[in-house]
């Protein structure tokens, strides 16, 4: 992954219906520069047969915008999607196995909520919360946290192209810039595209205004 997206927008039906959520990620993916936003997939709560109708709407949004699209867990839908990227929970398979069904060329991102490093040779980008919102009961990491893991990724690394880490959890137009200068590449966001109208602050705060 040589220049990653700086936003990851998540899909979240218990947030936004699928039209409203249609319209803000299409208003957010026209925003931004090409290449610079990836509109993630997730809605587990979905069946298979809805997922893939609203991924298709949502692949749609992107492909229009020259932006990548993203399928959480589900790798079957990520193929028959013919997805960019694809995103594994705590829970899920392990990067090599995701890799072998589908393919090298897609960019891979997994969820790390501590402790410890991560490290995977198979992983392109971690997602990292909580950062600034609790989640089930866990304490926020704090912006402290992105720093700290992007300088031993860089020192582990060496020479070597190392992973990426983006700050999810309470992120918003006010703080998303501190995570980038914190040592994230990017940001993961719910609500703070589900829940605006505009997307323009979120968009400037993080550089990729077109």
């Amino acid at each position: 992954m040589s220049v990653p997206p700086r936003l990851i927008a998540l899909t979240d039906r218990s947030a936004a219906t699928a039209s409203v959520t249609l319209l803000r990620f299409e208003r957010l993916a026209q925003a931004a520069r090409p290449g610079t936003v990836m509109l993630q997939l997730r809605d587990r709560e979905l069946s298979a047969r809805e997922r893939l109708g609203f991924g298709r709407e949502l692949r749609a949004v992107a492909r229009d915008a020259r932006q990548l699209f993203q399928v959480n867990d589900r790798l079957d839908l990520a193929v028959v999607l013919e997805a960019d990227a694809v995103h594994l929970g705590e829970g899920s398979v392990t990067a090599a196995e995701a890799r072998r069904l589908v393919g090298e060329g897609l960019l891979l991102t997994r969820a790390w909520h501590g402790p410890g490093v991560p490290a995977d040779p198979h992983v392109d980008g971690w997602l990292v919360s909580p950062i600034f919102a609790r989640r089930k009961g866990q304490a926020p990491l704090g912006l402290r946290v992105l720093g700290e893991l992007h300088a031993r990724s860089h020192a582990a690394a060496g020479s070597g192209e190392r992973p990426y880490f983006y700050a999810l959890g309470g992120v918003s137009a006010e703080n998303a810039a501190a995570c980038l200068t914190a040592g994230a590449a990017g940001v993961a966001v719910l609500g703070a595209v589900l829940g605006a109208e505009d997307p323009a602050p979120l968009v400037a705060a993080l550089g990729i205004a077109r």
